[in-house]
C-alpha cells in the first residue's frame, strides 16, 4: 500500500518549486513586471514593423483591424435613380432610327426624352458646382474643414494600413501685426499668398486646407515622417516673400507635424499637430516637430 502521507507530501514539494511563497511575493510581482515589460516591448516592435509595411497582421487581427477602418458612403439614391435613368435613355436614343420613330409616332416622346436628359445633365453640373463650393474655401480656394473631415474619413481611414499619411499644421507668425498696420485686405492678401505656397510645394495627391483665420493644415499622403521633415524644415526656413505699399515683408509661419494612425479621429489629430505647432511657435529657432 502507498503512503498517502508520504505522497502528499511529495506533492506538496513540487508544487512548491512553482507556487511562490508570501514570504516571495516581492521578488515574483518584479518578475511579473518584468515578463508583462518584455512582453509590451515585444508587440510594441511588431507594430513597429507592421506600420514599415516589414511584415503583415496576423489573420485573425487582420479582419478585425480593416473593419474598423470601414466607414460607409452614404449614396443619393434619387439622384443615383436619375441618373441611370438617363443612361437608360441615352441607350434608347441611341438604337432608335428617327425615321422610323416618326413613321410610329414617337417624335414627341423622343423629344420629351432628349430634354429631360439635358434637364438631368444641367441638375448634375449645378450639384457638382454646389458641392465644390461648398468644400472650398471662398477667400483661398483650399480645401475647407468640410471637405477635411470628408477626406480624412473616407479616403484616409479607408486606407490607413495601406498608406502613410502625415497631418501638418501651419500658424502664420504675427499676423495680427499685418491686419493692424495696413488693415483686412492686406491680411487677405497674405492668406491668399500662403495658399498659393502650399498649392506650389505639396503633391497633387496631398490635401491643402484653410481651418480659420490664419490657421492652415494639410494632409500629407505617402510619405514617412522621417523623409517628409527635411522638406518641412526647409519651408519653415524661407518663409514667403509679399510686397505691403511700403515694403517687401517676408512673412513667417510655424508647422507641427504628426503621424495619422489607425485609432486616430480628426480632433485627436488636429489636437497633436496643433500642440505641436504651437511648440514650434514658442521656440523659434527651433525645427518642427512631431508629436
Amino acid at each position: 500500500m502507498f503512503d498517502r502521507a508520504k505522497l502528499s507530501e511529495e506533492n506538496y514539494s513540487k508544487t512548491s518549486d512553482i507556487i511562490p511563497h508570501a514570504t516571495e511575493a516581492t521578488g515574483f510581482e518584479a518578475k511579473l513586471k518584468a515578463e508583462r515589460e518584455a512582453l509590451l516591448a515585444a508587440w510594441i516592435a511588431f507594430l513597429e514593423l507592421q506600420r514599415a509595411k516589414k511584415v503583415p497582421f496576423p489573420p485573425q487581427y487582420a479582419d478585425a483591424f480593416y473593419a474598423a477602418t470601414k466607414v460607409k458612403k452614404k449614396d443619393n439614391y434619387i439622384l443615383n435613380l436619375l441618373l441611370e435613368g438617363k443612361g437608360l435613355f441615352i441607350s434608347l436614343l441611341e438604337k432608335l432610327d428617327p425615321r422610323i420613330a416618326n413613321r410610329i409616332g414617337l417624335a414627341e416622346e423622343i423629344t420629351k426624352i432628349a430634354n429631360y436628359i439635358r434637364r438631368i445633365e444641367e441638375l448634375e453640373r449645378e450639384l457638382s458646382f454646389l458641392k465644390e463650393s461648398f468644400l472650398r474655401d471662398k477667400l483661398t480656394a483650399l480645401w475647407n474643414k468640410y471637405a477635411l473631415e470628408k477626406f480624412f474619413n473616407e479616403v484616409v481611414m479607408q486606407n490607413i494600413f495601406e498608406e502613410d499619411y502625415l497631418l501638418c499644421y501651419f500658424d502664420l507668425d504675427n499676423f495680427k501685426s499685418i491686419n493692424d498696420r495696413y488693415g483686412h485686405k492686406w491680411g487677405d492678401r497674405a492668406l491668399i499668398a500662403f495658399a498659393e505656397v502650399l498649392r506650389k510645394n505639396l503633391k497633387p495627391k496631398d490635401f491643402p486646407c484653410r481651418l480659420h483665420g490664419d490657421e492652415f493644415c494639410a494632409v500629407i499622403v505617402g510619405v514617412t515622417l522621417d523623409k517628409f521633415l527635411p522638406f518641412a524644415e526647409e519651408l519653415y526656413e524661407q518663409g514667403f516673400a509679399l510686397k505691403f505699399p511700403d515694403d517687401i515683408r517676408q512673412i513667417r509661419f510655424s508647422i507641427g507635424i504628426t503621424n495619422i494612425i489607425a485609432s486616430d479621429n480628426l480632433e485627436k489629430v488636429l489636437e497633436r499637430a496643433d500642440f505641436s505647432m504651437y511648440w514650434c511657435k514658442e521656440n523659434a529657432s527651433l525645427k518642427p516637430v512631431r508629436v
